[in-house]
């Protein structure tokens, strides 16, 4: 009898009392999954842009999007950024201006135009509930910048 209960306790520790080779395996492929998804996640861009501001279910895509766009087109301003830069050029081109000063408005459109093809070049606004979305963060750069 003596016999019995320490084998018996000596099978219970050894088969259903550890079970550091499951959590093992269970951590390994948890250190996996968090490999591939730093690997996902490792999209370099030359722009600090805060991807804070992108909504979340387009945050990938953007972030993709903006490492093409840099390699073809340098560094990328931030959205707020491009919402004053263009609308100060716009403003300007709506002023009468001579020869030189539109060759010099032409050259910073040019630039400006460059550094902000990440957001010329996605079409955020396409449903009505997403133009007005868009619209109020316009709305909200110009008057963070003192413009509206």
């Amino acid at each position: 009898m003596k016999y019995t209960f320490i084998l018996l306790l000596l099978v219970l520790v050894g088969c259903g009392g550890d079970d550091s080779h499951k959590k093992d395996k269970k951590d390994k492929k948890e250190q996996s999954n968090e490999a591939l998804n730093l690997e996902k996640d490792t999209i370099v861009t030359k722009s600090d842009y805060d991807m804070s501001t992108v909504d979340k279910k387009n945050q990938k895509e953007f972030k993709e999007n903006l490492a093409k766009i840099e390699k073809v087109h340098g560094e990328q301003w931030d959205f707020c950024t491009c919402v004053v830069k263009n609308d100060s050029i716009n403003k300007a081109f709506s002023q009468p201006v001579s020869d030189a000063q539109f060759d010099r408005l032409s050259l910073r459109f040019d630039e400006i135009d460059q550094r902000c093809k990440a957001f010329l070049m996605q079409s955020p606004n396409v449903t009505p509930e997403e133009r007005i979305k868009h619209e109020k963060k316009v709305r909200n750069c110009l008057k963070e910048a003192g413009i509206k």
